[in-house]
């Protein structure tokens, strides 16, 4: 089984949100009063839960979806109200139908983690199930997911530690549309190592770091002729290599090779 599978009176704290550990605790106590009702554990919250949410009815050894919340139904394309389990294509729906099973048989819940076998940006999905019974006969089964992505962080903490310095701004532009400065949203320890900078980013702007006061090459970011070589900066021992994306511009500044004395300085001829 590709499903990582936990039952029982605890879930895992480790990837946790506060949304599904209060979805959980609520369960937990109706279910001790003795008030667990459909309605009283998916009311509103301050928690976006209705929009996660996927209610499955049993019928008899399938499920049929009931309800599908609109993010789920962005997430898989479409929406399954009405449909069975066993028709929804899902490569792995069986192994869903397995825990689903288990949940509504025993009447304790369970929490998935997996990946599905389409994807190929590694992204991990973790879901909450909580039973909750109808009739004699009838189960309703509550699955409450999420997406755990972890891309923000590890990207945030190699472009932080990488050893090329680097800013990247958003632009900032005139009346018709040329760029003439930037809005500081991102700089790693290495720029600000380089720039002598040690305050927050916040509200910055380009044109108010030092070194960068008399630079004016960002208008040439989104014109038909950019230049792709480095840009000297007057000011400071370094160039600046522009780096252009969809919506924002990044700075690779460059140290600056000492010029060879041979560049510099005549030679002195050679007594004989």
């Amino acid at each position: 089984m590709s499903l990582e599978v936990f039952s029982g009176t605890s879930i895992p704290r480790e990837l946790t949100t506060a949304a599904m550990e209060y979805l959980w605790a609520k369960w937990k106590t109706l279910y001790a009063t003795g008030d667990l009702t459909l309605q009283r554990l998916t009311e509103e919250s301050n928690y976006p839960l209705r929009d996660r949410l996927v209610f499955l009815m049993t019928a008899g050894d399938d499920f049929v979806y009931t309800y599908v919340g609109a993010e789920i139904q962005r997430a898989i394309g479409r929406d399954r109200a009405g449909s069975l389990l066993s028709t929804s294509g899902n490569p792995m729906r069986g192994e869903y139908a397995r825990v689903y099973r288990k949940v509504a048989d025993d009447l304790i819940p369970a929490c998935l983690r997996y990946t599905l076998p389409t994807t190929q940006n590694g992204k991990i999905w973790q879901r909450l199930i909580l039973p909750v019974p109808i009739a004699d006969t009838a189960v309703c089964l509550v699955v409450y997911s999420e997406l755990i992505d972890h891309h923000k962080e590890v990207y945030d903490q190699l472009f932080r530690t990488a050893p090329d310095a680097m800013v990247v701004a958003c632009p900032i532009a005139n009346d018709v549309g040329h760029t003439k400065d930037g809005w500081v949203i991102m700089m790693n320890d290495r720029a600000r190592d380089m720039l002598g900078f040690t305050r927050s980013i916040g509200n910055l702007r380009l044109s108010e770091i030092p070194q960068f006061a008399g630079v004016d090459v960002w208008g040439r970011l989104y014109g038909p002729n950019v230049s792709s070589g480095l840009i000297p900066v007057p000011s400071a021992n370094f160039d600046i290599e522009l780096m252009r994306f969809p919506h924002v511009f990044g700075l690779k500044l460059r140290p600056r090779l000492p010029q060879r004395i041979s560049d510099n300085v005549a030679l002195v001829p050679s007594l004989a």
